[in-house]
C-alpha cells in the first residue's frame, strides 16, 4: 500500500518563495549597480562644477582673486562719477554665475560704480549661482531669478528695482533712473 505524504500549504509557498528569491537578489544587485554606476559619475560632475563654479555668497575680494576675467573687467572700467544721493540702507543682491559672459562683463562694472558710490561693502550680496541658476539657500528661486546677472536694489526690504542681464542704456543711467521712482 502507498502512503502518501500530504504536503502543508505553507510548505510549497516556501519552496516557491526560496525559488523566486534568488533571481529578485539578483535583479536587485543589478539595479543598485546600475544606479550607483549611474548617479556616481553625475555627482563627481556635480562636485567638479561646485569647485570650479563657487555657489552662494562670495566675497568680491574672492571673485576678483579666483577669477581673472572678473578681475581684468573690474580693472578695465572706469567710472567718470559714482551716483550721488543714493539711500544710505541701499542694499543690492547681485546673482550671477561666474560661467556666464554677460556675469563677467556687468558684474564688475556694478561692483566699481557701486563703490565709487559709496555703497558699503555690507550692503552688496554676491551670489552665485550654477548653471540651471540655483544655488544652495534657495535664494534666485525667491527672488525669481531667471537671467544672470540679476542685479536686484532694495531699501528697506522692498525691491526699488532690478537690472537683468544687461542695461537697456548703461549701468550708471538705469541705476540713476531706477532710484529716482
Amino acid at each position: 500500500m502507498a502512503v502518501f505524504k500530504m504536503q502543508r500549504p505553507s510548505d510549497a509557498i516556501e519552496r516557491r518563495w526560496s525559488a523566486l528569491k534568488e533571481p529578485c537578489r539578483s535583479i536587485t544587485s543589478i539595479s543598485l549597480a546600475l544606479i550607483f554606476f549611474i548617479v556616481t559619475p553625475l555627482s563627481v560632475e556635480v562636485m567638479a562644477d561646485r569647485y570650479r563654479y563657487p555657489l552662494g555668497d562670495i566675497s568680491q575680494a574672492e571673485l576678483l582673486e579666483r577669477h581673472e576675467v572678473f578681475k581684468r573687467n573690474y580693472d578695465a572700467y572706469e567710472v567718470l562719477a559714482g551716483i550721488d544721493g543714493l539711500p544710505g540702507d541701499l542694499e543690492v543682491k547681485i546673482l550671477f554665475g561666474t560661467w556666464c559672459h554677460d556675469s563677467e562683463r556687468e558684474v564688475p562694472r556694478m561692483l566699481k560704480l557701486l563703490e565709487a558710490s559709496g555703497v558699503k561693502q555690507e550692503n552688496i550680496s554676491l551670489i552665485a549661482l550654477d548653471i540651471r541658476k540655483q544655488e544652495p539657500e534657495g535664494r534666485a528661486k525667491a527672488l525669481d531669478v531667471r537671467f544672470t546677472p540679476t542685479f536686484i536694489f532694495l531699501t528697506a526690504g522692498t525691491e526699488l528695482g532690478r537690472i537683468v542681464e544687461q542695461p537697456k542704456v548703461n549701468i550708471e543711467h538705469d541705476v540713476k533712473a531706477m532710484l529716482r521712482k
